[in-house]
């Protein structure tokens, strides 16, 4: 991100590969005695750039006294070596005195000498802290170059420095502007979340690096709450640079919903051609969408059968985030679930996205497949529980197909392993909610342990995030994270209230749990009243 690079008389100094500690054929001691002794100033400059090159200690010292050289070249180059030796050494990175002696260089009379100052800060990172104040005051120089490196080095110190470098969000040089962006990109999202305006405010920037800078900050930073940026970036949607408009549609799917629906074409032409991570980030991106990303679907069933097994498991993720608008889908997505060749996690989001497409026709075609994969044990027994999941949405209308529940207590009667603990508790959770008294002590056994578990969470959706990618970062990743809730065994609640007083009477292990819930006070609020509620039918009949 530096404006342009030292040169210097020696052309052949920024072409000769460097080997141990020497540099054209002289070593750090010869290039210290030029750079001590030497009578012009450009055997001394050479000298400066030399050891920065080598890198060894044995140059920090001298280079330290070389900024305050006559000579503005010198110092200059004095100052980017030490930056260099900062990058290269421990030792010098963290000497005490350097990060200050190059703060003091920011005033320098020389320009040049200015800007290579804050770039050596920047090369110190966080060791160079101390500097802070003096860079936040070289971010008002007259000069760009050297406010440029000033943004640039404040980034480079970590998060912190949020607050000043959005100030230079709003310089007037383009290219302080786009490594001011740069640096928010590298921030941690919470620092950022209040420059999220100024960012979106580039994003029309007359200067197209800026654009880009602008919009993969963003990226890696906007959530489904800030709608107020959409608009934005759906004018980016058109822009001719592809990198540019891709991170601005991954943008939107970070935002989602409705305000993302116009992103649904980028996205659509990144999942087809695109790298592999674009193309799963593209997947992962239309999920976010929802229904709105439908002209995707099939692509999606087409990237179902793809090679990739990550890039499998995200177009299953997406179709399940379409919900019912991806109905077609429902077949190619129980083709996966019943391939024991499949992978086990795109198995198990194949099986998720069935039960968010719903209670749809061809949904309902598939269910006796789908009993065969889940009372076959030797499928791992989380695709088996997600499939469980994808029966559910079926409501009543499962008592009406043959097979649904002799399935479930065939998967009750095999041997308990901690494995298969929650596929035991979906299935009891189902007989005990859709035939009540008719369950049997199989399901009430499993529904008592559930009701002892305390660590079992309502599942509620799974949030996904992606990061862009671009030239100078990089390819980003999908973020996909379950969001559970509460506590779940009101499931166990719910399902004995169906079973009934009458039956739950004879079972005391199951009353005294439901007792011990509903008197301790640590219990949450609503499984505690659930609890009590079903004491009281039970005590009152």
């Amino acid at each position: 991100m530096i404006r342009t690079s030292l040169t210097f008389a020696l052309a052949l100094l920024v072409v000769v590969p460097v080997r141990a500690q020497v540099f054209l054929g002289k070593g750090t001691q010869d290039w210290v005695r030029d750079l001590e002794k030497g009578t012009t100033p450009t055997l001394r400059r050479n000298a400066a750039f030399a050891l920065g090159k080598i890198g060894a200690n044995d140059g920090l010292r001298p280079l330290k006294k070389a900024v305050a050289d006559s000579d503005a070249k010198v110092r200059e180059a004095a100052a980017y070596a030490l930056g260099d030796l900062g990058k290269q050494s421990l030792a010098a990175s963290r000497d005490p005195d350097l990060a200050p002696l190059l703060a003091k260089l920011l005033t320098d009379i020389d320009p040049m000498v200015r800007r290579s100052a804050a770039y050596a800060l920047g090369c110190l990172g966080s060791d160079a802290m101390v500097a802070e104040p003096a860079l936040k005051t070289a971010l008002k120089d007259k000069r760009p170059e050297v406010r440029q490196n000033a943004v640039w080095a404040l980034g480079q110190m970590g998060s912190t420095t949020a607050p000043a470098v959005r100030e230079a969000l709003s310089d007037d040089d383009p290219l302080v502007r786009r490594d001011a962006a740069s640096a928010m990109g590298q921030f941690e999202p919470t620092s950022v979340r209040p420059a999220i305006g100024d960012l979106a405010g580039l994003c029309n920037d007359s200067h197209m690096e800026t654009r880009k800078a602008a919009v993969a900050a963003l990226v890696r930073v906007v959530s489904p709450e800030d709608t107020k940026v959409a608009s934005a970036l759906q004018k980016v949607l058109n822009d001719d640079d592809e990198e540019l408009k891709r991170n601005a549609a991954f943008a939107l799917s970070n935002i989602g919903g409705k305000e993302a629906a116009p992103a649904v074409f980028v996205l659509l032409d990144t999942l087809r051609r695109g790298n592999v991570d674009l193309r799963r980030q593209s997947a992962t991106a239309l999920r976010n969408i929802g229904p709105d990303a439908a002209p995707a679907v099939p692509e999606l069933i087409k990237v179902l059968r793809d090679p990739d097994a990550e890039l499998r498991k995200s177009a299953a993720f997406a179709l399940g985030g379409i919900g019912p608008a991806a109905e077609a889908a429902v077949n190619p997505l129980v083709d996966v679930l019943a391939d024991n060749k499949e992978n086990k996690d795109t198995r198990v989001e194949a099986a998720v996205a069935l039960s968010r497409i719903g209670d749809v026709p061809a949904a309902v075609k598939a269910v006796p497949t789908l009993l065969k994969v889940l009372t076959d044990g030797s499928v791992d027994s989380q695709v088996r529980e997600r499939i469980v999941w994808s029966l559910r949405v079926h409501n009543v209308r499962l008592r009406k197909i043959d097979g649904v529940f002799p399935a479930l207590a065939k998967v009750l009667d095999e041997p308990k392993r901690n494995d298969n603990r929650m596929l035991r508790y979906d299935c009891a959770y189902m007989i005990g909610v859709f035939q009540g008294a008719e369950s049997g002590s199989s399901t009430l056994d499993t529904l008592n342990e559930f009701l002892k578990d305390e660590s079992i969470l309502i599942y509620v959706n799974k949030k996904s995030t992606v990061q862009g990618g671009g030239q100078e970062t990089g390819s980003g990743k999908s973020t996909v994270k379950e969001v559970g809730k509460d506590d779940g065994r009101v499931m166990a609640v719910q399902a004995l209230t169906n079973v009934g007083p009458a039956i739950l009477r004879k079972r005391r292990d199951i009353v005294d749990q439901l007792r011990r819930l509903a008197d301790d006070m640590k219990t949450l609020p609503g499984l505690r009243e659930d609890s009590r509620k079903l004491l009281e039918k039970i005590g009152n009949q």
